[in-house]
């Protein structure tokens, strides 16, 4: 009986791969990584890029409720959104339930702060002094970060400051109308050049079924202190069943 235990887990160990089964994992890959083509400075700029390109109203930063969560997304690699408030004295709350393709992994920051260069609204011309400026920024902001926490499926990630990156430099293309971009500006002189520093993770695929992310943090560095907390309720779909006809 034991010899046929172990033969049927083979076999079902065998299978999964084959019927688009992702091996559930809990821990994300860790940041010296560079998986799905990029590292995590990379992914960190691509996530920047993503998120300040979408329209305010269908932007999955301004969504609480996950119905937003497909623009702009495309291959082995999602994004998920932290949020805000027009509150400064409440804390930025979100819970989206969303759908995911099976076998593709999630990248999101769970705290971070980022910098556009606007020359046009008196900031200097990108230059690598400027660069530096941007960065001591971005990271002063960062280090007043607490209580950064990260679940999935209800288990702790441990050691998730250890996750902190600096992006590569982005090339930001906004929406130009003021009244479809974060900054309220209009914006004439797309891309614009954009650094970010922050708590990123990158989440290997998911297995088929139901699971939970959640996470929170608080910036001290604003007056009065800026704190999220989002859940993201997730179900990861298996992969369509092709029918196979026959043709006489």
């Amino acid at each position: 009986m034991i010899k046929l235990i172990k033969k049927y887990l083979l076999i079902l160990g065998l299978l999964m791969p084959l019927l688009g089964v992702s091996i559930a994992n809990a821990a994300p890959i860790p940041p010296q990584a560079n998986d799905y083509g990029k590292s995590y400075a990379e992914w960190a700029t691509a996530w920047l890029e993503w998120a300040l390109s979408i329209p305010n109203a269908t932007n999955p930063l301004f969504d609480t409720t996950g119905a937003y969560a497909a623009m702009g997304q495309s291959g082995k690699v999602w994004f998920l959104a932290g949020t805000t408030t027009k509150d400064p004295n409440a804390v930025a709350k979100a819970t989206r339930n969303i759908t995911i393709p099976n076998g593709t992994a999630l990248f999101f920051p769970i705290l971070n702060a980022y910098w556009v260069n606007l020359p046009e609204y008196g900031d200097d011309p990108w230059s690598s002094e400027q660069e530096s400026f941007a960065r001591s920024y971005v990271k002063g902001i960062q280090d007043t970060s607490v209580g950064v926490e990260l679940t999935i499926d209800r288990k702790v990630v441990s050691h998730i400051n250890d996750y902190r990156v600096a992006s590569t430099v982005g090339h930001c293309n906004l929406p130009s109308a003021k009244d479809e971009n974060s900054f309220g500006l209009d914006l004439k002189n797309n891309p614009y050049y954009c650094v970010s520093d922050g708590i990123y993770t990158l989440i290997p695929p998911l297995s088929v079924g139901k699971h939970t992310i959640h996470f929170k943090g608080t910036s001290l560095f604003w007056d009065p202190d800026f704190s999220l907390d989002v859940t993201y309720n997730i179900t990861v779909e298996p992969k369509k069943k092709h029918r196979m006809e026959w043709h006489k």
